[in-house]
């Protein structure tokens, strides 16, 4: 399971230390920030990454797994009980088809590259979530680390105020840093950014706090750090003072209090971006690219957690409930993005952890199916407009092009201008690759 920074000094050792982070102006606000930083110094330093002009990248993570038939990949041809409920419509691709539930996209398909061969043998959401967020099938021995995460080493000596991976409002199961340390992990804003009064959890101190107040409590933490060194000097304690204050930093810091401050949008423009949950959560990801964070998970989970995992009611909760948020925020964000002049060095991708199998159940769903998924890319010099495999006639597996998550990752890692054969040791000391086995994409990046 993902570790949120905040949770990061469990891995840490010391009485000493934690009564220290007790009394502290940090902790007073619930905030572990001063842990991330501390972590972050003591990992191992990496290499691997080559220069590019890909600086950013969003992840939609569509959690539960959407049915690929009924969204990106429509079986008009099949049998009733395959093809569902919806009717396939044109794009701004001439001959290619979406399902009708995205009308929005369908008008910016030339902008995108859609994937309808990527196939797993995993089909639980735990298994399968691993699989497509690390490129590793899990293994009883390791948990590796995810895209986001393995951003966020390679990055760490070019870091600034902001956190270089954010998720919004908390990360997926498996988006975190498996066997690197928690500093890994992503930062987790937390809460609904559509509701009224949000906040950023961790970040935005009570309304009692004062400046004056944190200054006198960073102050107390000072004393108790030198305090802590005359009783026993060690590296902990000798560089508490460094990594409170970096957190001090961005607790204060009006840039980062400006990125994540997405009431300074207009009515107009988060409007747009539609008023909902997952809707503001993309405005809030353009945000904070442009403020210059490194990779930013969007959770799409909904209130069920899962909320894509519709083994009922499949039809009317897409066409009522999931697919217009996802239409509308995800079109705008790339329209955004492409005005703004940020598409072409941030790469978008829209995927969950598997499809759905092409027979309707007897509830009027579809259940796992890990054989066939779509996933969509867009941004970061991808092709537009350009569609990669194809399935069956009723959905059920890959008959061109079949695409690996160790494929897909390789990708990602090498779109972002890092080797994906790199490699970062264990715990134990064992040097594991980024990816083992896949292969990139030259559809995508011309490799």
């Amino acid at each position: 399971m993902a570790q949120s920074s905040k949770n990061a000094s469990r891995a840490c050792q010391g009485p000493s230390r934690r009564s220290l982070l007790k009394a502290g102006m940090l902790t007073a606000f619930g905030l572990g920030l001063d842990d991330l930083f501390r972590l972050q110094s003591l990992a191992v330093g990496t290499g691997g990454i080559k220069p590019t002009k890909v600086k950013h990248c969003i992840l939609i993570w569509m959690a539960g797994g959407p049915s690929h038939i009924d969204t990106f990949d429509p079986k008009p041809d099949a049998p009733s009980d395959v093809k569902g409920e919806f009717k396939p419509i044109d794009t701004a691709v001439p001959g290619l088809k979406i399902s009708e539930v995205f009308p929005k996209l369908a008008k910016m398909m030339d902008q995108v590259t859609l994937i309808r061969s990527v196939t797993s043998p995993e089909a639980d959401h735990d298994r399968a979530a691993h699989h497509l967020l690390t490129g590793y099938r899990p293994s009883p021995a390791l948990v590796y680390p995810s895209f986001g995460s393995v951003i966020s080493k390679t990055l760490e000596n070019t870091r600034g105020a902001l956190p270089p991976y954010v998720a919004m409002p908390d990360a997926p199961i498996f988006a975190s840093s498996g066997y690197l340390t928690p500093a890994y992990d992503p930062f987790a804003v937390g809460g609904d950014a559509n509701a009224e009064g949000f906040r950023v959890q961790n970040l935005t101190p009570p309304d009692e706090v004062t400046l004056e107040r944190l200054n006198r409590r960073r102050g107390m933490v000072k004393r108790l750090d030198g305090f802590a060194r005359d009783v026993a000097a060690t590296t902990l304690v000798t560089s508490r003072d460094q990594f409170a204050d970096r957190a001090y930093d961005l607790l204060t810091s009006s840039k980062a209090q400006e990125a994540f401050r997405i009431g300074d949008e207009t009515p107009e423009m988060r409007q747009a971006y539609g008023r909902n949950t997952f809707g503001q959560s993309c405005l809030m990801a353009r945000r904070l690219i442009q403020a210059g964070v490194s990779f930013v998970t969007i959770n799409n989970r909904g209130p069920a957690q899962l909320q894509w995992d519709t083994h009922a009611q499949n039809f009317p909760s897409i066409k009522d409930t999931l697919a217009p948020p996802l239409d509308t925020g995800l079109s705008t964000l790339l329209e955004d993005l492409k005005r703004l002049g940020l598409l072409n060095e941030t790469l978008v991708i829209a995927m969950g952890e598997f499809g759905r199998t092409p027979k309707i159940n007897a509830n009027g769903g579809r259940d796992h199916h890990g054989r066939a998924n779509s996933a969509l890319m867009a941004g970061a010099g991808i092709p537009k407009g350009a569609v990669i495999g194809k399935t069956d006639s009723k959905g059920d597996s890959p008959i061109d092009r079949p695409i690996t998550p160790a494929d897909l990752a390789a990708t990602v890692y090498t779109a972002l201008g890092i080797d994906p054969n790199y490699q970062f040791d264990t715990p134990d000391g064992r040097p594991v690759r980024l990816v083992d086995g896949g292969k990139v994409l030259p559809e995508l990046l011309h490799a």
